[in-house]
């Protein structure tokens, strides 16, 4: 049992970890495309449709500054489905052209960000608690077995 609560300490710890990382980039890559940003228009290059998937993505090959920057995404598209040479609307950061997001996209959104921030503190919060609760019931039991290696209880004649 004391096992499984440190294992669960430091699951929660880790999803804690990764949950704030990603948040945070994502907050990042949207500032930096919100600073300066530049509109240009992607062309589909090809079409990555795994085996066995129904995740079906398109890399994009966009021009910022006369160079050339692909991205993998998946399109929402409503009327049909992207092909190679169907254009898309991004936008990119001007000081880094390699972070691109869709022209109808705004993350992070207060709707889509804030409640991740809440599961990182909640997930956090857990693991710090099991991990708390798996230290604290070593030590207890530690010091019963110390105490009675130092008192042994006298046995009755």
């Amino acid at each position: 049992m004391r096992k499984l609560t440190w294992l669960f300490g430091a699951l929660f710890l880790v999803l804690t970890g990764f949950g704030a990382c990603s948040a945070t980039l994502q907050w990042h890559r949207a500032e930096l495309i919100d600073d300066d940003p530049v509109r240009v228009t992607g062309v589909v290059s090809r079409v990555i449709e795994p085996d066995n998937s129904k995740y079906r993505r398109e890399e994009i090959a966009y021009t910022v500054d006369g160079r050339r920057h692909t991205t993998v995404r998946k399109l929402d598209t409503d009327l049909s489905r992207a092909e190679p040479g169907h254009k898309v609307c991004l936008e990119a950061a001007r000081t880094h052209p390699e972070v691109v997001r869709l022209c109808a996209e705004h993350y992070p959104q207060g709707d889509d960000i804030f409640p991740v921030y809440i599961l990182v503190t909640v997930f956090g919060t857990a693991g710090v608690l099991f991990v708390v609760g798996y230290l604290v019931t070593s030590a207890r039991q530690a010091g019963r077995a110390r105490r009675a290696q130092e008192s042994p209880l006298e046995t009755p004649a």
